[in-house]
């Protein structure tokens, strides 16, 4: 159920409803609140599908996942996997720790930019 994927990738990221809608009204211009966030989590509503773009945006996964087509394991194998062809280049084998460099590098940039908002 999308409601239950949507709950699922919120935990997973360590959001809290309101924290969910505050990040879609900030990053995509949408106007949610907690208590829409909870109708979609619980099935009572269904989110538009620009919002499920959004969403799918923001946590990272496709659309056929939120709907149930695809399986998230695989996917997330399949976005390293993208992505460290499109860093390194496909120049060989990219070992754990170089992964692990960039992911820490990933993080630190996240970190600067919510920083520099936060200043906004």
């Amino acid at each position: 159920m999308l409601g239950e994927k949507i709950k699922k990738l919120r935990k997973e990221n360590k959001m809290t409803q309101t924290e969910l809608s505050d990040k879609l009204n900030s990053q995509f211009g949408l106007k949610t609140d907690r208590v829409m966030i909870s109708k979609w989590e619980t099935g009572f509503q269904t989110p538009i599908v620009s919002t499920l773009t959004c969403l799918a945006k923001l946590f990272d996964v496709s659309l056929d996942y939120l709907n149930g087509n695809e399986n998230a394991e695989t996917q997330a194998k399949n976005n390293v996997e993208a992505a460290k062809v499109a860093l390194f280049s496909g120049a060989g084998e990219v070992t754990e720790e170089m992964w692990q460099e960039v992911v820490e590098f990933a993080k630190f940039i996240e970190a600067r930019e919510a920083k520099r908002n936060e200043n906004k």
